[in-house]
């Protein structure tokens, strides 16, 4: 018996066809971009964020602002604008180091450090115009970020 077979005898017949394209490949919603040969996972299609017409990637963003030593993991998400649509907004957990919750001056400076970081490894309409710390984030039973809207 062919895959598709067992497929719609599992599924049913009308839930077969959103399986699989004309082509015979799954349409997962996972954008992917080629690099020097290889394939690398950029982000997914409902997750992309309009700043004015450019695209936003939340995953990318979220690599450059993972690689400051401070932050544990952020999420990147869209915040409504009336001027471009939308514009791009970060919710950070910070590493805890034991001590006491930093202070409003050490917040700035973090804060400044991951804009400057962005700056320098995106365009423009990529860098975060807020950064909110917040305790946690939520994340779901297989280890991944809980995406509002996604």
């Amino acid at each position: 018996m062919s895959r598709a077979r067992r497929v719609i005898g599992w599924l049913g017949a009308t839930a077969a066809p959103t399986l699989a394209l004309s082509d015979g490949f799954v349409d997962t919603g996972d954008m992917v971009q080629l690099q020097s040969g290889r394939y690398y996972f950029v982000g997914r299609k409902g997750g992309v964020i309009n700043v004015g017409g450019l695209k936003v990637h939340p995953e990318e963003v979220e690599a450059v602002i993972n690689t400051h030593p401070r932050v544990r993991m952020s999420l990147v998400k869209a915040r409504k604008n009336p001027i471009t649509g939308a514009i791009v907004v970060a919710e950070v957990v910070m590493r805890g180091d034991g001590g006491a919750a930093p202070d409003h001056a050490a917040l700035q400076t973090l804060t400044q450090e991951i804009i400057d970081s962005c700056r320098r490894l995106l365009p423009a309409h990529k860098v975060p115009a807020m950064i909110r710390f917040v305790p946690a984030l939520e994340v779901s039973a297989s280890g991944k970020l809980v995406r509002p809207g996604a």
